[in-house]
């Protein structure tokens, strides 16, 4: 971010056990860092965390001091200038219709109209979120058992009006559906609550 002039700031973040039940849970956390190469993390008592955030309810806490935000719009078109100096191409709006997986490979049926075309690929990532099995399906050859079933979970955000209680990242111990719901703060200092979990059988965006 410092080489690229992409706007950050490294604020901190709290991982917070409100029980002693989950006090074991923060120590596999920092386990799990360790291994993955995150090496400041520090186990906190719960008058230490409400030294750092005095608004804060905890029993005890895992400070990771190096943790930010970023601006990911700006990260992105960062990242998609490197793709593109490297040779690749970005191309919008054009859905995968279908195709194959051969011998020679995997060809996809993508665009629209006369934009219409089939690009032959010897790895494909399928990154379509919420479409990501529907176009595994469109891929003839590709063995039906591949392609995980699809559950729908809804995640609600609630902005904070007014100033922000903390200046860290807020976090519980994650849940099995996810992180659980967590406080995090925008460039512009504004704090929101979120994501709940909320399991719904379609998607109904109105």
């Amino acid at each position: 971010c410092e080489e690229r002039g992409i706007d950050h700031r490294r604020c901190g973040k709290l991982i917070v056990a409100t029980g002693e039940d989950q006090r074991a849970r923060l120590d596999g956390i920092a386990a799990a860092a360790r291994i993955n190469g995150v090496d400041d993390l520090r186990l906190l008592s719960r008058e230490e965390a409400r030294a750092l955030e005095p608004a804060l309810e905890c029993t005890a806490a895992l400070l990771s001091p190096s943790t930010g935000i970023i601006d990911s719009h700006a990260l992105m078109l960062s990242l998609l200038g490197d793709a593109e100096r490297d040779g690749a191409v970005l191309a919008l709006n054009s859905p995968v219709r279908g195709g194959c997986v051969d011998r020679d490979g995997i060809v996809l049926e993508a665009g629209v109209g006369a934009g219409e075309t089939a690009i032959l690929a010897q790895s494909v990532v399928n990154c379509a979120g919420l479409g990501a099995q529907g176009v595994s399906r469109r891929l003839h050859g590709l063995p039906a058992a591949s392609v995980p079933p699809l559950h729908y979970a809804k995640g609600n955000y609630y902005s904070l009006a007014g100033r922000a209680p903390f200046s860290r990242l807020i976090y519980p111990v994650p849940e099995a559906a996810g992180l659980g719901v967590h406080l995090t703060l925008d460039l512009g200092g504004q704090a929101r609550f979120g994501p709940d979990v909320e399991w719904i059988d379609d998607i109904d965006y109105t």
